[in-house]
């Protein structure tokens, strides 16, 4: 199940020493994980190592043995790392999935000792099978994870006390938690700290965007953006729209003759401004008339602070964040209005969604310019200049409702409770849970078994819409680059977009775009965004905070899946090929795509909790694990 750890030749461990301990990458790398952790921001680097060690584990990096405990949960993890043996206090969970607690953390020896979290990563980044260009990547965007979040610790006066009764806008700039599983969930690579004060979403800065006039001929517009003066006109509204077209004018361009694309300020000053000056092209600069925004927890998409049901708005960043960089596909921004299109429909069309709702956030417009006519060695498959215009979901909640995003669920507020605790209090949790798994679980798997169409419903791309903190529907959003279907899966291939027919797919292979090669990839997708690692953040809280014993919660839902089943929503035949109550199935390995080259598997294999195979047993030991000397 897990693959040994390659062994790092000599050179490439004396390098990697060598790329962490030189004064440069010392100063830029290292120093924020060396040298002493401060007592006030301990737990900020220990999250850190602990998330990377995790992550490491969990995907097979690095081999463990786990040998559970005898009258708790918690069990003991041993592992190696460069001829040093650990032993820490940890659990392994459902789908495999590994937490450790670091306070018990010791070397293995005839007088156990502690060691550093700091001393512990140092040997995990040489451990880790990949190249010296990647792990010292890693070790950056782990160390400006770490800054990041001291500085919020330290100059964020806006955190609130009490995050559950903010409006969702409110309540997306104040998760400061970032993902809970990825090690790099605050790198922010590209943002210098007045970078980080101005467009983080948690410093909660209003952002203005600024607008170019580029000629027509530059842009490609997709969905309600090809009526562009009719566009404008709904988006901005008269005034807005006016103010643009005589902004136009005043600077000798006919409005007519140029598409009005917003841009992020920092993507502007950072990274177009100097290409722009230098191509001589007809492009103006129309300054930074309009509403203000919000980040939201992508960085890359704001929402109106203003008029909170107009637009989101997806904007490029050239940063990367967490596991990828924040620029827009190219094609994405072309497809995206289709897609949102093509699964409004089906969802509309379908009265099983009457009854178990979803909310499908549509990506109605996009613009993309033509930057390889701008620019020259410019890689056409990205966008650094385009938009998506995304429905909010403030326009579709209904007046007795709240929106949270799905990851808010699993947080811990200031007074120690879970954030969800008063509807747990209020309605008892085995009521709200499975009212709950119901509510998120019905419509991504109605979508995926009968219909055939995969979505990465995890928990940023999905918003729960509550009553007074009772489950009422499910939300969805993103769909640009996370919507995945196999066209001899489709229960209505007719009605599909026709990618086919587009020069942009017209020699596109399966497993590329959205159509893959097979019914494993839609399974995968669905699992590992909703369960693997979203629902296994809540039933970790739940088994701290409510007794609740995680082999319990997925026994939960594996019965919301057997309700699914025996009421006949879905062909049983179509269910049984998805293959989700295998006793193993693969899961994507975030860290070792992030980590290794193109072209490696970036999935490994784990126990389903799901499948009748395993029954309750979600601790089992690790075959082919090396035990500690």
């Amino acid at each position: 199940m897990f693959e040994a750890a390659k062994a790092q030749p000599n050179n490439i461990k004396s390098k990697t020493h060598e790329a962490l301990t030189t004064p440069q990458a010392h100063k830029e790398l290292s120093s924020p994980l060396k040298g002493g952790l401060s007592k006030i921001r301990e737990s900020n680097a220990q999250r850190i190592v602990r998330q990377a060690l995790e992550a490491a584990l969990f995907e097979g990096l690095v081999d463990y043995i786990y040998v559970p405990g005898k009258t708790e949960r918690w069990g003991t993890v041993y592992f190696s790392l460069h001829n040093t043996d650990y032993r820490c206090r940890g659990r392994v969970r459902g789908f495999a999935r590994v937490r450790l607690d670091l306070g018990g953390l010791t070397r293995v020896q005839r007088t156990s000792t502690s060691t550093s979290a700091e001393h512990l990563l140092e040997q995990l980044l040489d451990a880790l099978p990949a190249e010296l260009e990647a792990r010292t990547r890693f070790a950056q965007e782990l160390s400006q994870t770490r800054r990041w979040c001291d500085w919020n610790s330290q100059h964020n006066p806006t955190q609130p006390l009490c995050r559950r009764g903010l409006a969702f806008a409110e309540l997306e700039m104040a998760m400061t938690e970032g993902h809970p599983y990825h090690p790099c969930f605050k790198a922010r690579i590209g943002f210098s700290e007045e970078d980080h004060r101005r467009f983080s979403p948690e410093s909660a800065s209003p952002i203005t965007l600024h607008w170019l006039a580029i000629p027509n001929g530059y842009v490609v517009c997709s969905g309600e953006a090809e009526r562009r003066n009719d566009f404008y006109h709904a988006e901005l509204g008269a005034t807005g729209f006016a103010t643009l077209q005589a902004r136009a004018r005043a600077r000798g361009v006919d409005p007519h003759a140029v598409t009005f694309v917003p841009v992020h300020p920092w993507q502007w000053q950072q990274c177009l401004v100097e290409p722009f000056r230098k191509t001589g092209a007809a492009i103006v600069d129309l300054g930074q008339p309009g509403d203000d925004y919000w980040a939201s927890q992508s960085v890359r998409t704001l929402i109106n602070r203003q008029q909170p049901a107009k637009a989101d708005i997806k904007l490029p960043l050239n940063i990367i964040n967490t596991s990828a960089p924040r620029h827009l596909l190219s094609h994405g921004i072309e497809s995206g209005p289709a897609l949102s299109q093509w699964l409004a429909a089906t969802v509309e069309q379908d009265s099983f969604f009457q009854q178990y709702p979803l909310v499908i956030l549509r990506e109605y417009a996009g613009i993309r310019v033509k930057e390889t006519e701008l620019f020259a060695n410019h890689d056409p498959a990205i966008c650094q200049l385009g938009a998506l215009w995304r429905e909010s979901i403030a326009r579709h909640q209904k007046p007795n409702e709240a929106a949270v995003p799905l990851m808010a669920l699993a947080l811990i507020e200031q007074d120690g409770k879970p954030f969800i605790d008063p509807w747990v209090q209020g309605y008892g949790l085995t009521p709200w849970l499975t009212q709950l798994l119901d509510t998120l679980i019905f419509p991504v798997w109605h979508l995926l078994a009968h219909h055939g169409i995969g979505l990465e419903a995890h928990g940023q791309n999905t918003i729960l819409l509550h009553q007074n903190g009772w489950p009422a529907r499910l939300a969805a959003r993103d769909f640009h680059e996370s919507v995945e279907y196999v066209d001899a899966f489709l229960a209505n291939p007719d009605t599909a977009p026709d990618f086919a027919q587009q020069a942009r797919y017209a020699h596109a292979k399966p497993d590329e775009y959205y159509w893959m090669k097979n019914i494993e990839a839609l399974r995968e997708l669905a699992m590992d965004t909703l369960f693997v690692f979203h629902l296994s953040e809540l039933a970790l809280l739940l088994d701290e905070h409510y007794g609740l014993n995680e082999a319990r919660f997925w026994a939960m839902v594996s019965d919301c899946l057997a309700r699914y089943r025996e009421a006949g929503h879905c062909n049983t035949e179509r269910l049984d090929q998805l293959g989700y109550q295998a006793p193993m199935i693969n899961v994507e390995s975030l860290l070792r795509k992030k980590l290794c080259a193109d072209g490696q598997e970036y999935h490994h294999r784990v126990f389903n909790p799901l499948s009748q195979d395993n029954g309750q047993s979600i601790t089992q030991e690790v075959p082919d694990a090396v035990l500690p000397r």
